[in-house]
Order: structure tokens, then sequence, then C-alpha cells
């Protein structure tokens, strides 16, 4: 029964997505989809474009300073292609909800051949603000 649930929670986002993405490019799969944050707002995302390809890119800011993760390790191109993002960015292993509304916990992994994987060390959660959309006057 758990599993059956699972299967329809996963079908529904699949679903969702594809409507919220009609137009936007390809929809990740249903794995992709598992390793990326599909609950992240667009709005807190940075499109990066280059050579005609796209990624999205989660900006936070630490004691360390700023950074970004990837989001998703494979770069959707023109022409329904794919590329792999360059192997060591860093990435979005894992994300779940904060206690606060408008942040979210990230664990940082580095992408390997399209895919975000985790070192050989467990790294710390990492509280990321989200950005809010930018009011024009």
């Amino acid at each position: 029964m758990l599993w059956l649930k699972l299967m329809l929670v996963i079908l529904i986002s699949e679903i969702g997505e594809r409507a919220m993405c009609s137009g936007s490019g390809p929809v990740p799969s249903v794995k992709e989809s598992e390793k990326t944050p599909y609950s992240l707002p667009q709005e807190s995302l940075i499109n990066d474009t280059s050579d005609g390809c796209n990624r999205q890119l989660l900006p936070y800011l630490d004691e360390n300073g700023m950074g970004v993760l990837t989001v998703n390790c494979t770069k959707y191109c023109t022409g329904d292609k794919q590329a792999t993002d360059v192997n060591g960015n860093p990435c979005i292993f894992k994300v779940k909800q904060a206690a606060k509304p408008g942040k979210v916990k990230v664990k940082e992994g580095s992408c390997r051949n399209g895919t975000c994987v985790r070192g050989s060390t467990r790294p710390p959660w990492r509280l990321v603000v989200l950005g809010k959309p930018s009011e024009e006057d």
C-alpha cells in the first residue's frame, strides 16, 4: 500500500510538473525528479544558458560567501538534446523543506557524468533562504 501511495505521489508530481513546464523545454524523467528538487520555486532559481544549453542554479549565501548549486547535472539544449554538466560542479544531492517557510535544507554533492553524487564524506545540511520574485515599480 505504501509503495502504491509513493507511485501515486510521483505520478501526480510528474503531471503537475508537465502542466507547469509546458513550453519551457523537456520535463525531467521520474528518476531525475527523485533527485531534482522539483518543489523549489522557480523564482528562487537562476536560469543559466550557454552554448545553446540551459541549466538551473540555486544561489546561496553562507559563512564562506556566495555560491550556486546546480539543480540538475543534465543540461537541456535546443533540439531536444541533452548535455551533462561539468564533472565536479557542486549540485543539490538532497533537498527538504526547512522548519521555517521560505527556507530549504540542501545537501551538496558533485556532478559526475550527468548525475549528482555524494562525496566520500557526509555533507552537512545547508540552510538556504529562497529568493522571492522581484517587484517592478
